[in-house]
């Protein structure tokens, strides 16, 4: 009986224990996301957010969707002498303990192909995937700038 007892004991600790790796993992804030509302006619959005990584490892987004569009691509941003380019990156890397801000100008999402134009009184669901196939689903408001 003692067997028994020490044996799901010790299954217990490690259930609790992957449970707490998972939580972990899971543990991406995500805080002041919107997309610009595009102008008339466009069928492109862009949007930004602030992501926080308080964990002990790395998060890296490797795939983002989104439920209004049919392709979101992750970009950078750069000037070259007075032209702006748009870089494609193939993920996101948010460092342990650590942040990532999307803003205008910066790394940023596109969102390509809108099934219908977004309106202010809009919500758009943001599939983010990670490397380790995990999703983080976000619901992110249409506005006219950050302040809105």
């Amino acid at each position: 009986m003692k067997c028994a007892l020490a044996i799901i004991l010790s299954l217990s600790i490690g259930c609790v224990v992957l449970s707490n790796a998972a939580a972990e993992q899971e543990s991406l804030s995500v805080t002041d996301a919107w997309i610009r509302l595009a102008p008339p006619g466009s069928s492109v959005n862009a949007a930004y957010m602030h992501l926080h990584n308080p964990s002990s490892s790395a998060r890296i987004i490797s795939a983002v969707s989104a439920d209004c569009c049919m392709e979101v691509m992750m970009h950078q941003s750069r000037q070259v002498g007075d032209k702006i380019f748009m870089e494609h990156l193939d993920s996101l890397e948010i460092p342990p303990q650590s942040e990532l801000m999307l803003t205008p100008g910066g790394v940023h999402l596109m969102l390509f192909d809108a099934q219908a134009p977004l309106g202010l009184s809009d919500e758009v669901k943001i599939t983010l995937v990670f490397s380790d196939n995990q999703k983080q689903i976000l619901r992110v408001p249409v506005k006219r700038s950050a302040d809105d």
